[in-house]
């Protein structure tokens, strides 16, 4: 496809006129897709804590790279929560027709390449497979994402994790929440909770949410806007270097970083 520089090559679809995105589509056929959920992030932060910061990471990687960024999916799969008032869950099915339903509509419109970016860490188990299945049937690629090389980026959290690669409303969210909408946040409320480690939780059907009191996998308490805004930016760098990757392998489409 050539080569494109990135300074306003991505469009907002939702505040966007449909010709707007006929036209853009045609230019740059590339697409991002934010996913979030809704349910407890502990007693100190919302319940749209992952849409919040879906939508900030895919915004943050459309401006260093290219993509018409979709609306956020406010809805995900957590099943583990749903005993808490307030929190929302797809079924698993529902959850991966819902994603195979907007591909479907990207693809019908021209799109050649989609990112699915998932801030919410249940959502990409079903998006694995639902990916495969579409593959099968239409030619858009599609790139799933989820917090790349996340171990390195808070290697200089003053917390350490529940267990590896497994974090809920704990110091990494909290700062990020403290960076992208402090306004939300009620940091007296914050708390420090490491549930005990589980093999029932690892291997049956025991959820996280019959583990914790509070909801929250870690230490929220040292959470600061400073850190957020540092791995937050980090983020975005990364998913914006695969995205680029991804796109000149998939589309021949170079885009200036």
């Amino acid at each position: 496809m050539g080569k494109v520089a990135s300074q306003n090559n991505w469009l907002d679809a939702a505040a966007a006129t449909w010709p707007e995105c006929r036209d853009f589509l045609a230019r740059t056929p590339c697409a991002i897709l934010p996913l979030g959920a809704t349910e407890q992030h502990g007693p100190h932060l919302p319940q749209n804590t992952d849409t919040v910061i879906a939508e900030a990471l895919a915004l943050g990687v459309a401006r260093q790279s290219v993509g018409l960024v979709l609306p956020p999916v406010p809805i995900g799969y957590s099943w583990v929560w749903r005993d808490c008032a307030g929190s929302l869950s797809f079924s698993f099915d529902t959850f991966r027709e819902v994603i195979k339903d907007v591909a479907r509509s990207l693809d019908r419109n021209g799109c050649k390449a989609l990112m699915v970016l998932t801030a919410h860490g249940a959502n990409p188990q079903p998006l694995k497979y639902t990916a495969r299945e579409l593959a099968d049937e239409i030619e858009m690629a599609m790139l799933r994402m989820f917090y790349p090389d996340l171990d390195e980026i808070v290697a200089d959290a003053d917390s350490s994790v529940w267990l590896s690669s497994n974090f809920h409303a704990e110091e990494f969210e909290t700062s990020l929440m403290l960076y992208l909408r402090p306004d939300l946040v009620r940091m007296d409320r914050a708390v420090a909770e490491y549930p005990p480690r589980s093999a029932d939780y690892e291997m049956s059907t025991l959820p996280m949410g019959a583990l914790s009191e509070s909801g929250v996998f870690g230490d929220a308490t040292v959470a600061t806007a400073e850190k957020g805004e540092r791995w937050f930016g980090a983020c975005v760098d990364r998913m914006a270097r695969v995205w680029r990757a991804f796109l000149e392998r998939h589309l021949n489409l170079k885009v200036d970083g």
